[in-house]
This record gives structure tokens, sequence and C-alpha cells, in this order.
């Protein structure tokens, strides 16, 4: 690939020796808001310019490695929770607690809840289920009664009623054969002249009364075996029915409530938190500094239902969770190498791998609500003496290892569009070339091509570059527009790469016209060099140095020539520059290099 012609030379800039020409020359330099970033001298007024540095292109190893902060924990970790159910408030009290760190056997007491609310729940329960106990028993009462009822009507009642009126009608019936018989021989006499005709009048009614009371008595059984034995049955069928649901219902009832009493008396045992394995107790503490709850494992606390008040951690086997950014979480997978640092250990370093990356951000504070962070679990390779949970670590995983590469400081390249450049000394000038670039480490950045070690760049490119007409970066081709219209014929397609007034066919001319351009210039000759807006391409500059994304520029992400200017452009002092400050001492400079203009022309 060979590299862009170099269409301008710019000597050789030394320091302490600058002459009246230079001079000028520089003044006009220093209103470009990247160059002015890149030559700060600081804040205090100072007229002295820095040069280009230069840095000598090397071939070596190249190591990316991402650093993050975590905090110990046991892979196999035995969480106690709390069992015992809110019952309407916020939760149950903690009366006593073992000291965190104490070592437990299985089955020794670790916590006590408070249980009066439920020890009083318990004698009121068993006062309702006697309750319910009595109305069972009564319940299943009226239900024997009811059968029995049933019973007793169709073997007594119901027989004793219909012997009665069968006694009845054999009575009848036999009276009223006899009355016959009377009036048929009262007649016989009568013909004969032994009765009169009064007395066979007699004997004729009373026949006729025994007739009736047998009818009466036929129709008293019709109805006893129709009627009144169907209208029993159903009633009292019904009576079974009804006390067999009423005796259902109380038994439910009363298991309900013993069921409650059988919940409470375990809720209270529940309330004796015991080990379930031998272990060293550690409080299951979650503070969050910013916007979280906190959550304070001690005597008098409330815990709720499920919470986990201790863990039982297996110290033979530790892990390190650590939130890894978004801008970086790509280059993470499982079973990359990493070395752990304790805070506790400085001395010492561990091997980890990268066991789970997961696949979702973890919920942030209300102040990192933007922020975006990937819980990754790194496993520590052997237990150490004096590893326990809760001690905070670095962990430094390796992401890529390159041996023998071309690489070079990320200051001393820089994008025009998709492609990448720098500047490289040739003899006493300087050339510019375009390059292809690999991994980054946010420190130095891998040349896979038209870049030899040995060959030296300008390690602060801005400078050089403002002084430059980078080449046009490609156009994007455009999409063919199509105005349709309800009315008329539509109008004329308008091709990409067309003007609004061009004619269909004629090409647009302009920069990115065909054809090389005659030669770039020096912004610097150019009459509206200085009528640029500071912030606009310190702003483009403040985008790269922002590796992580996050809007603020730490002391490392500056480059070296910044960093001891970092105290000056922090006016808040919080340690770190975000835009606005950024922007602020872009002005503050291009203001005071505009003011020191005319000395420099006039000396």
């Amino acid at each position: 690939m060979n590299p862009i012609p170099r269409t301008t030379r710019l000597r050789e800039l030394r320091r302490g020796a600058v002459s009246r020409t230079g001079i000028a020359f520089f003044a006009a330099i220093l209103v470009v808001p990247v160059a002015a970033w890149q030559f700060l001298p600081g804040m205090s007024g100072k007229t002295e310019i820095d040069a280009p540095m230069l840095h000598v292109v090397e071939k070596g190893l190249f190591v990316h490695d991402i650093t993050e902060r975590g905090t110990v924990e046991s892979a196999s970790n035995i969480e106690v929770r709390c069992q015992v159910q809110a019952q309407g408030s916020a939760g149950t009290r903690i009366l006593e607690i073992v000291p965190e760190g104490t070592y437990t056997k299985e089955g020794d007491l670790v916590c006590r809840l408070d249980s009066s609310a439920l020890e009083n729940d318990s004698l009121k329960q068993e006062s309702v289920v006697e309750n319910a106990n009595a109305a069972k028993i009564q319940a299943e009462s009226d239900h024997e009664t009811a059968v029995k009822a049933l019973d007793e009507y169709l073997k007594g009642k119901f027989e004793i009623d219909s012997a009665q009126i069968d006694a009845d009608l054999a009575v009848a019936e036999e009276n009223a054969r006899r009355a016959q018989e009377t009036v048929r021989y009262s007649t016989q006499l009568l013909e004969k002249g032994y009765i009169t005709q009064l007395q066979l009048d007699a004997d004729k009614f009373a026949a006729e009364k025994a007739a009736s009371d047998k009818k009466s008595a036929k129709l008293k059984k019709l109805v006893l075996e129709t009627y009144t034995k169907q209208k029993m049955l159903v009633q009292l069928k019904a009576d079974i029915n009804s006390t067999q649901a009423k005796l259902k219902a109380q038994e439910n009832t009363w298991k309900l409530e013993v069921a409650r009493l059988n919940l409470i008396k375990d809720q209270i045992a529940k309330c004796e938190i015991r080990a379930p394995a031998n272990g060293q107790v550690v409080y299951a503490n979650n503070t969050e500094r910013y916007g979280g709850t906190e959550i304070i494992i001690e005597e008098g606390a409330v815990v709720r239902e499920r919470q986990v008040i201790v863990r039982l951690p297996d110290p033979k086997r530790m892990q390190v969770k650590a939130k890894i950014n978004e801008s970086k979480i790509a280059a993470v997978q499982e079973g990359q190498a990493a070395v752990i640092r304790l805070d506790a250990l400085p001395d010492q370093e561990l091997r980890g791998v990268v066991r789970k990356v997961n696949e979702y951000p973890v919920q942030g504070g209300w102040l990192s609500a933007n922020i975006k962070e990937y819980e990754t679990t790194v496993e520590i390779l052997g237990s150490p003496t004096g590893l326990r949970p809760g001690l905070n670590a670095e962990v430094r995983v390796r992401v890529a290892q390159l041996p023998d590469v071309v690489q070079v400081p990320v200051q001393a390249v820089f994008s025009q569009g998709d492609r990448i450049f720098c500047f490289v000394r040739a003899a006493d000038d300087w050339e510019l070339r375009q390059i292809e670039v690999g991994d980054t480490n946010d420190k130095t950045i891998v040349v896979k091509k038209n870049l030899q070690p040995g060959e030296t760049v300008a390690l602060n490119a801005a400078p050089l570059r403002a002084l430059y007409d980078l080449p046009e970066a490609p156009a994007q081709p455009e999409s063919k527009i199509l105005l349709a219209s309800s009315e008329g014929d539509a109008p004329p397609v308008r091709e990409a790469g067309q003007t609004r007034d061009a004619k269909p066919g004629e090409a647009r001319r302009g920069p990115a016209g065909d054809g090389p351009p005659e030669g770039r210039k020096r912004r610097s000759d150019r009459p509206d060099a200085a009528k640029g807006d500071p912030t606009a391409a310190a702003g483009q500059m403040f985008a790269q140095l922002d590796k992580d994304g996050d809007g603020r520029l730490t002391k490392d992400d500056l480059p070296e020539s910044m960093r001891a200017r970092m105290a000056a452009i922090d006016t808040n002092g919080d340690g770190f520059v975000d835009r606005q400050e950024w922007d602020a001492a872009a002005r503050t400079f291009a203001a005071g290099a505009r003011e020191r203009k005319p000395n420099t022309r006039g000396g």
C-alpha cells in the first residue's frame, strides 16, 4: 500500500530556537482548537510552544488487559434465609444473631427472630380450633339424627300407620258385609209382617254407613302409600343432605383452623434459624453507594420473608464478581486468563479464569442509570491463606496477546472517515500516511500495514493535522428519491450525485467530484482558518480520548503532554475532566492565543 502523496511540508520545529517568522507562523496555528490542546502549555498564560513529540515505531509483544474492580465471594455459598412470613408487617425483627466470622456446625443456632406476635396468634388460634371442633361435633350429631329419622319412618311410623289403616279397612269391610246381610234379612221379615218399615230403613242406613267407612279406609291406605310416604321421604332425605353438607363445611373449617395453628407453630419454630451445614458465618449485608437499598444485618434489624440473613461460604472455592463496562464487555469471554490482586494482599498476585459473563446488565442506581455494566465471574485458582469473602480485588483479564507485532501509541494515529492516518518523519519533513490498524489496549494500537519498525512518527499528531487539508472521506451512495404527486405528472427523478438544480445526466461538481485535487493547502493559509469554533475540534478530540464513553476523562486518559496540566483543566477538582471543563479550557486558550497573535506578528 503506497503512502498518500505529501502535498505540504512542515519544517522541523525546535524548542527554544524559533525565529520571528516562525513565531508569526505558530500564532496562526494557535487559533486552531485541536492544535491548541496539544500545545497547551498550562493555564498560566505562557507563550512557549511545544514541537510535535517523536516516537520510534517498535515491534514486540502486544498485550491487551481489561482491569476492573470486584468483590471476593465463595463459589459454593450456602444461603440461610428468613422463612418467617411477614403476617401483614414489614418483616420480622432479629433478636439474636451469632457474631460474623463465627464457625458453626450443622444444627447450631445462628439467628433467633422475634416470635412474640406469633405466640399470641397461636393462643388465639387454639381457641378458634376448639370452637370449630365443637361446631363439627354438633354437625355430626345432626347428620346422624337425620339418617336415623329416615330409618325410623320407613321401618317404624310408616309400618304402624299402614297396619292401623289395614285394620280399620278390615273392620269396615266386615261391618259393611254384616250391614248388607241385616238389610236382606230385615226385608224378608218386613214381608212376613214381623218388623215395621221404620226398622228396615234403619238397617239400610246402617249398611250405607258401613259402606262409607269401608271406602274411607281404602282412601286412607291410598293416601298413605301414594302421598304421605313420598312426602316424608323427600323431607327426611333433604334433612340428611343438609346436615351432611353442614358437617362437611364444619369439617373443612376445622381442618383449615388446625392447619393455620400448625402453620403458626411452624413459623414459631422457624424463628430459631439453625445452620444447615458447617461453615463460617458471613452477614448478607448489601450496601449501595448511590441510590440503592442498604441492607444491614444486625440485632434489631427487620428482615423480610425469603431474605438472605447469613451465608456459609466454602473457603476452598472462591471467586471474584466484577462489573465490566459495556464498551469492554465484547472482548471478555469465558475461559480467558485473569490476574487478581487483593487490596488486603497487595504483594501477592492470584491466577484466575473467567467462568461466566452475564448476558444482561446489572441494575444501577439512579445516578448511573445510563451506564451499562455486566457482571463477570472470575474463579480464583487456589485459595491462599487470608482469603475471605468481601475482600476488594482488582481483576485484570487478558483479552488479547499478540507476539512480535508493530505497534504505536494511540496518540500517534487519527481517523478521517473510515480511514486511519499518522504522520511519519521523512528526513526533515513530515509525511501524511494512511495505515491499517488492528487491536488496541487504549494505550498502544497494532499497525498491520504501511508502517515499519524504526520509522519515526509524531506522537501528538493533532498539531500537524491542523496544518494539513486531509483527503476527503469517500462519499456515501445516495438513494434515488422518487417524488410522487397525485395531481399531474410526477417530477423527474433526482439521481445520486445530482444537485437540486442539475439536469438529468449532469454530474454534480464540487469537492467530491471526479479527479484528484490540485493540492492540499495548509489550513493556516486559508482566510477562514481563525474563524472556527474552538469547541468543535476540541469536541472531536474529547470523543477520541473518551474510550469508555462515560463523558469524563481521567488523568490516565489524557496524553502524556497534558497530564501535568490536569489540575488547571479540572476546575471543580473532582478528579475528572468533563466536556464543559474541556470546552471552557479550549475557549480560554484560544482567546489567549488571539490576544498574543498581533505581538507575534509584530515580533
